[in-house]
């Protein structure tokens, strides 16, 4: 990998719980450049308390410290609020969960689109209007004009993904933070909003953090894999590697998977450790 995009070192965040200490994320570092890197894990797991930290996205009551997060040139630590409403949604965009929480419900689609793009660039709303449609056509909507007039109500979960995908990538970013952005959707629709997903990023030579539950959804889509268990990484892998991954958490994660090819009666519950909570963690298969 060329110098990253983004670079984490010894990432924690604390959160104060009925008068006491909860860390949770732990000492985390990884770097992500223009590639697809899936973070994944349990409910719980700190994976979107490192994103949203990011972005200086992490609640009031939690505090972060880090070594190191650095974004290009700027350091994410130091950053003021000013600098850093130059970097959200303009340098780093984030893709929701259920475009039925993130759109407003009172604009037309095309609205919202148009006025992502006007946030961070001095256009006309004509001019504004006209990326907009050419953004919602990129993300193959097939009837445009249409679309641009309807409110979020009238179109469907995997329209809305488009729209939004359409919405996080008119600001040309360097990163996208998609969290768990297809877990509404069925199998066929997924693999559609992937698949445009994926081409918006080659096109633009975006990076990616891929927030999911999903270990055979990112074997297929994502370049590297960072698995985390109680707010630390215990594994980094490449995704082509990952049924060969060493860490036991891992293995019990691929484990109880459901799969066609061997119906089970009951999926296997992983079994945890809590040497796992300061054990050894993995890279490419080697103990750090």
């Amino acid at each position: 990998m060329n110098k990253p995009l983004l670079d984490v070192e010894n990432l924690n965040i604390l959160f104060k719980v009925a008068h006491e200490d909860h860390l949770a994320v732990r000492d985390v570092s990884f770097q992500v450049g223009r590639e697809k890197v899936a973070i994944v894990g349990e409910s719980g797991s700190g994976k979107s308390q490192t994103c949203r930290a990011l972005l200086k996205l992490t609640p009031k009551a939690g505090r972060i410290s880090a070594t190191r997060m650095q974004f290009g040139e700027i350091d994410l630590l130091a950053a003021s609020e000013r600098q850093m409403r130059t970097v959200r949604g303009n340098r780093i965009s984030m893709i929701l969960q259920d475009p039925r929480f993130s759109l407003n419900p009172l604009m037309r689609i095309g609205d919202q689109v148009a006025e992502a793009f006007r946030l961070h660039r001095r256009v006309s709303k004509a001019e504004a209007r006209e990326r907009a449609r050419e953004m919602l056509a990129s993300v193959h909507i097939r009837d445009v004009e249409s679309v641009a007039r309807l409110y979020p109500h009238e179109i469907s979960g995997g329209m809305g993904q488009r729209v939004m995908i359409a919405m996080m990538l008119i600001p040309e970013p360097d990163l996208i933070i998609a969290d768990e952005p297809t877990s509404a959707l069925d199998v066929t629709v997924r693999r559609q909003v992937l698949t445009i997903l994926g081409e918006q990023l080659e096109r633009r030579q975006t990076g990616l953090l891929f927030i999911t539950h999903d270990l055979s959804l990112v074997s297929r889509f994502c370049d590297r894999v960072l698995v985390m268990y109680a707010g630390r990484i215990v594994e980094e892998i490449r995704a082509d590697a990952l049924d060969r991954a060493c860490h036991p958490y891992t293995q019990a994660l691929l484990a109880s998977q459901p799969r066609l090819r061997q119906p089970v009666a009951t999926l296997r519950v992983p079994t945890r450790d809590p040497a796992w909570l300061t054990g050894p963690r993995y890279r490419d298969g080697v103990a750090l």
